[in-house]
């Protein structure tokens, strides 16, 4: 029975991974699932875990130290992340698992075996001294799929801290794209939108510009537009890109780090995107997944494949080149760390740290007495 339950969890978790990703751009948000025939074998566990991690913890500690070195060397360095509400949080949820860990270490009986996976999760604020306090201070701004064109909401933690402050939206014509920018005029927020017969992410030409202005942007807070320039493989050239970019007027553009997973674009190269054309400063943020790996990567081993090295979970649930990782593993920290670096110090203005979502995965996979 239980494990029929964490069945239908998973199946239901990988739906939801499902709808927010984008294979082409690599971006979490609106690309059909992949089947896996063998995802019921990882569920089969001869023994129950004497302790069973917090993978939201473990995530958000991930996060805080990529956080503290960027921190550390631009103050001012803005951190944009995509959905992942629930990690701002300590919630029941967290709660419930210290209590579950603490019986079973103890040894003793417990009288619901299902109050973890029906806990409740209503969002509270998180308590003082903790790394969930500490990293939804460091969070500038939270991008939420589909809040105009679907069912994509707030709760009340980026509602009351402003984080809320982005959107991704798929209409279904120009009619609900022209409805979706004036609802986030009225509610003082930054919309990128497109239809379902486009190909997001990858042209800077077809995203109506709002707001258009000259004014300096600082940080996230300040601007009134955004783009997204994920999918590069309409440009030749590094050089054709960067052009693309300079003779646009975005406030905000997010972009790959490396043109075609390979190229680095270096501080000249940016210094020269973060001028628009009309003259004013913008700020140019990369794009960085923390918890899953693809053979695309510049730092893929040819060595390397399915279950080797072990912190290899599982193959992307989106991504047919890739793989989620188990997070917390030396190894892997150790990379996203390197890749990491290099981003702060090129000199960008921030980070949009996507595949934090994927700690529902890890979550689902547990089963509980």
């Amino acid at each position: 029975m239980l494990l029929l339950r964490n069945k239908i969890y998973l199946t239901v978790i990988c739906f939801a991974l499902a709808l927010c990703f984008n294979a082409n751009a690599k971006l979490y948000g609106f690309q059909k699932n992949i089947s896996h025939n063998d995802t019921n074998n990882i569920l089969q566990m001869k023994y129950l875990p004497q302790n069973i991690p917090n993978y939201r913890a473990l995530m958000r500690d991930n996060l805080l130290m990529l956080i503290d070195y960027a921190k550390s060397h631009n103050s001012d360095f803005q951190i944009v992340t995509h959905e992942g509400q629930s990690l701002l949080t300590k919630s029941k949820w967290e709660h419930d698992l210290e209590i579950y860990n603490q019986i079973r270490l103890n040894h003793s009986g417990i009288n619901d075996h299902y109050f973890l996976s029906n806990s409740d999760s209503i969002p509270v604020e998180p308590p003082l001294n903790s790394n969930a306090l500490r990293y939804l201070q460091s969070v500038d701004a939270v991008v939420i799929n589909n809040l105009y064109c679907g069912k994509g909401q707030e709760n009340d933690i980026t509602i009351n801290h402003n984080l809320g402050h982005i959107s991704i939206d798929q209409c279904s014509n120009q009619e609900e794209i022209d409805s979706a920018i004036m609802r986030s005029l009225l509610d003082n927020k930054i919309i990128y939108a497109f239809s379902e017969n486009q190909e997001p992410f990858q042209d800077l030409s077809s995203q109506p510009m709002i707001n258009d202005s000259a004014t300096n942007i600082y940080q996230v807070s300040d601007a009134k537009n955004i783009s997204f320039l994920l999918d590069d493989t309409q440009y030749d050239t590094p050089e054709q890109m960067i052009n693309a970019i300079s003779l646009s007027n975005y406030d905000i553009i997010i972009i790959n780090p490396l043109f075609r997973n390979e190229y680095p674009f270096s501080s000249d190269d940016i210094k020269r995107m973060q001028i628009k054309r009309n003259g004013g400063k913008r700020l140019i943020i990369a794009l960085i997944n923390v918890s899953e790996i693809s053979t695309s990567d510049y730092f893929w081993k040819p060595h390397w494949q399915k279950n080797n090295p072990s912190w290899f979970a599982h193959q992307s649930f989106v991504n047919p080149k890739g793989f989620i990782t188990r997070y917390w593993h030396k190894e892997w920290q150790q990379l996203l760390s390197k890749h990491f670096k290099d981003i702060v110090r090129s000199g960008y203005n921030g980070a949009f740290f996507t595949g934090i979502e994927n700690h529902q995965y890890f979550e689902q996979l547990t089963p509980l007495e």
